[in-house]
Formats: structure tokens, C-alpha cells, sequence
């Protein structure tokens, strides 16, 4: 036996270092939640979660897009609503107006609703818009048959681009041509209600033609929102498997750790005894 070098001793001293150092690590993890703390802790499965994390705040921001999308789309289907109602509205007044019944001065306070309703129509069309973008007062469309375009990202990926038509729904684009256009419906030319009629007719159609693009496009931006967000969740499940611990095996773990830390503390007291005890035991030989 070596008084020297106490193995024992150092021996239980190791077990003792390697114990409080795993309770350190169970504590830390308890404490955090987290069973990556730092670099050291896991470097491999460290950069996948990075990854992930990266990945999961990419669908976010495209799932964000995709809301706004949505929500821009149905302010501006709340607006052809209000267009449509006036639409209907001024088909109403046209046939009223147009009876032999009336005189010229009915027809007059008529036309002035018709009116009233066209200036609806163009603030409808000019005031319009959902953080500063208007869909509804593209000048550059002479033929809403043949609309604009802007573009909004879809995805998280490069290329995940989506158009969103835009359109002039103005009273002097609204009509058909060859016919007319709304601006035009006058009452007070007795023989034009056919020519009136069939402007608000092809007003009309073209609003539900709009309105229908602008449904398509909103059903398919909630459809990818949708898939967007159970992606979104399958990913963050991928990297709360890597990353977050898991509390009640920490919890065993650091229970075990402080019984062999306690216990290395005791056989330590024990151990560093001996040598003393074997000297006395040779003094008595002496």
C-alpha cells in the first residue's frame, strides 16, 4: 500500500468531480429547459436546431405574408361590395326614371342620385388601399379584361412569388366598349335606357369578374397559410426534440447525481483516513 498516493482516494475523488459535473449539466438544463446550453453541450445537433430555427422563422414571415395577403384581398372585396351595391342601386333609378310617367325635372333629381352614386363609385375606387397599396386604381389598365399585376412572396424559398391582380374601377373605365361606360348614364336623354341598362349590365359583370379573381386568389392564399403553419409546426416539433429537455428524465438525473455526489463526499472522508490509520497501526507494531 502507497502513504504516498492515496489511489483510493483520488480514485473516489474522480467520481466525484465526474457526478457534480453531470448534476451541473442536470441542473442547468432543469433551470432552462433547454438541454443545449451552449456549444459544448451538443455541437452537432447545435447546428441542425440553427437550421430549424432558421426555417421555422422563414415560414413564419411567409405565413405573415400570406395573412396580409388574405386580409388586403377581402378590404378590397368590401369595397366591390359597396360598388356593386350602388350598381344595383343606380339599375334601379334607371328604370324608375325611365317610365313616361316622369317629367323632366323627375328625371332630373333622379340623375342626380345616378350621380351621387358615380362619385360613390370613384371614391370608392381612389381612397381604397391596405397599408398604401391600391388594387382598384391602377391608371395604367385601360382594359380591366387586361389587369396589372403586384407581386408578394409566398414561400420561404427564393422564387415563391405569387400575382395579385389590379384593376381601374372607375366610372369611366366600368361599362363595356362600344356601349358606354358608367360615367355616361344620363337620364335626361329619354331614349337611352337600353344603352344605360346595358352599360350598368357590363358594370356589373365586370365587378363579379373581379370580385371572383379576387376570392380565387384569397382561397389560395388561406390554403397555403394553412399548410404553411402545420409545416411551420412539424419543424418546431424537430427542433424541440433536439433542443428542449426533457424535465422529468433531468429531474432523475440530477436526484442520482447529488446521491453519488454525497456519497463520494463520505467515502472521500473515509479514504483520506487510511493512510492515518495504517501509520498508527505500524506505530503499534514498533
Amino acid at each position: 500500500m502507497r502513504l504516498n498516493t492515496n489511489l483510493m482516494s483520488l480514485n473516489v475523488y474522480k467520481g466525484y468531480t465526474k457526478a457534480l459535473k453531470t448534476q451541473e449539466t442536470a441542473f442547468n438544463r432543469i433551470s432552462t429547459g433547454l438541454k443545449i446550453n451552449s456549444a459544448k453541450d451538443d455541437p452537432n445537433n447545435l447546428g441542425q436546431s440553427e437550421m430549424l430555427r432558421l426555417q421555422i422563422r422563414g415560414l413564419q414571415a411567409a405565413g405573415r405574408n400570406l395573412q396580409d395577403g388574405a386580409s388586403m384581398l377581402q378590404t378590397f372585396d368590401g369595397a366591390l361590395n359597396s360598388v356593386s351595391e350602388s350598381l344595383t342601386r343606380m339599375k334601379e333609378l334607371v328604370v324608375q326614371g325611365s317610365t313616361g310617367s316622369l317629367n323632366s325635372e323627375d328625371r332630373a333629381n333622379i340623375q342626380k342620385e345616378i350621380d351621387q352614386l358615380k362619385e360613390h363609385i370613384n371614391s370608392v375606387t381612389k381612397n381604397t388601399e391596405f397599408n398604401g397599396v391600391k388594387l382598384l386604381d391602377d391608371q395604367n389598365v385601360t382594359d380591366n379584361n387586361k389587369p396589372g399585376f403586384i407581386t408578394t412572396s409566398i414561400g420561404a424559398n427564393v422564387g415563391e412569388l405569387a400575382k395579385i391582380p389590379t384593376f381601374n374601377t372607375s366610372t369611366t373605365m366600368l361599362g363595356k366598349d362600344g356601349v358606354g361606360y358608367l360615367e355616361q348614364v344620363n337620364l335626361l336623354d329619354e331614349n337611352s335606357k337600353d344603352k344605360n341598362l346595358g352599360i350598368i349590365d357590363s358594370a356589373v359583370n365586370s365587378v363579379n369578374s373581379i370580385r371572383s379573381k379576387y376570392g380565387a386568389v384569397q382561397n389560395k392564399f388561406e390554403s397555403l397559410s394553412q399548410g404553411l403553419g402545420e409545416i411551420s409546426q412539424a419543424v418546431e416539433n424537430a427542433d424541440s426534440s433536439l433542443r428542449d429537455a426533457d424535465i422529468a428524465e433531468e429531474m432523475m438525473n440530477y436526484s442520482r447525481e447529488s446521491i453519488l455526489v454525497n456519497s463520494s463526499i463520505a467515502m472521500m472522508v473515509q479514504t483520506n483516513k487510511l493512510p492515518q490509520d495504517v501509520l498508527q497501526i505500524l506505530e503499534r507494531i514498533k
